[in-house]
């Protein structure tokens, strides 16, 4: 008589054992639901990464729609009633739909959820910490499109929002353009270093930003030269205004470390529609009143 039992049994603890091990060693959070969408499985890296106190597990696995409950409760999906959410909720899990979403939880934490059917009815959901990974992607995002040194946009996202600007201007609206180029940087940043008229440059930039409106554009586009985006232009004299403004935002001295300095900008403004629609063409005339403004000595606007 052959004992054919013991190899079985031996096979399935080997394969529990197994699964147990991939269970514990998963990444992230890990949930099994069963055809009845009864909680099979809740691993302890979700257990910490939801924040579930063990009093919700000091009966067993709580139902899936106690955790919705739990999480409503606690703003975890945000404001709302917690009867409507939970219903929801569960309308949607009936549905057994795949799925993959992110969720920003209270604290912060970024989480990426991915449910999946299982063949018998059952469901699988995992859940991924995120939050680090988003974080360096919105700052590669960011450093694609602002200067290093000045945090302020650079060519390319100024470019971008000229054209969002001209589009506006078709449908009606007005806006000015404007060169700025800084006198007497060259001097100074010869005179006390490159430390030094970096220092200059990002307080030039901070006073050139706080002198506009948050709905303008302020960007640096080369050594010592910044362009601003000025939309919703009313009156010429609105442009007029803020050149002056950004030019007597560098009057007087100005103190970068040990040492004070005296700088000037000159400017040149293109106007739309005026002066056209087309973003090379305004960029174009900006350029050429920039350096009519400095023949006559700079520290002016043309």
């Amino acid at each position: 008589m052959f004992d054919v039992g013991v190899p079985d049994v031996a096979a399935l603890n080997e394969r529990i054992s197994l699964l147990e091990s991939v269970i514990d060693n998963f990444p992230g959070g890990l949930l099994l639901l069963d055809k009845d969408l009864n909680v099979v499985l809740c691993n302890e890296q979700q257990k910490r990464l939801l924040e579930y106190p063990p009093e919700l597990f000091a009966d067993g696995n709580p139902s899936l729609e106690t955790l919705f409950r739990f999480n409503a409760t606690r703003g975890e999906y945000g404001p709302g009633d917690v009867e409507a959410i939970v219903k929801w909720r569960m309308d949607r899990t009936r549905e057994r739909k795949a799925h993959v979403v992110e969720r920003t939880r209270p604290n912060g934490t970024v989480v990426e959820i991915r449910g999946v059917p299982l063949e018998g009815g059952g469901f699988v959901t995992t859940y991924l910490d995120v939050t680090e990974q988003r974080r360096q992607q919105a700052l590669i995002a960011h450093l694609a499109h602002h200067d290093p040194l000045t945090d302020l946009p650079n060519r390319a996202l100024m470019l971008d929002r000229l054209n969002q600007s001209l589009a506006r201007v078709r449908r009606g609206d007005a806006m000015a353009l404007y060169f700025l180029d800084l006198d007497r940087f060259k001097p100074i940043n010869d005179t006390y270093g490159h430390a030094a008229g970096d220092a200059l440059l990002v307080e030039i930039a901070r006073r050139f930003k706080e002198a506009t409106r948050e709905t303008d554009t302020v960007a640096r586009v080369g050594g010592d030269e910044f362009v601003v985006v000025q939309s919703g232009v009313r009156l010429v004299s609105d442009v007029e205004t803020l050149a002056q403004r950004l030019i007597r935002v560098l009057n007087g001295k100005i103190r970068i470390g040990q040492h004070e300095v005296e700088i000037g900008v000159s400017i040149g403004i293109a106007l739309a529609p005026i002066d056209g629609l087309d973003q090379d063409e305004l960029l174009c005339k900006a350029d050429r009143a920039l350096y009519q403004c400095k023949a006559f000595g700079g520290n002016d606007f043309r």
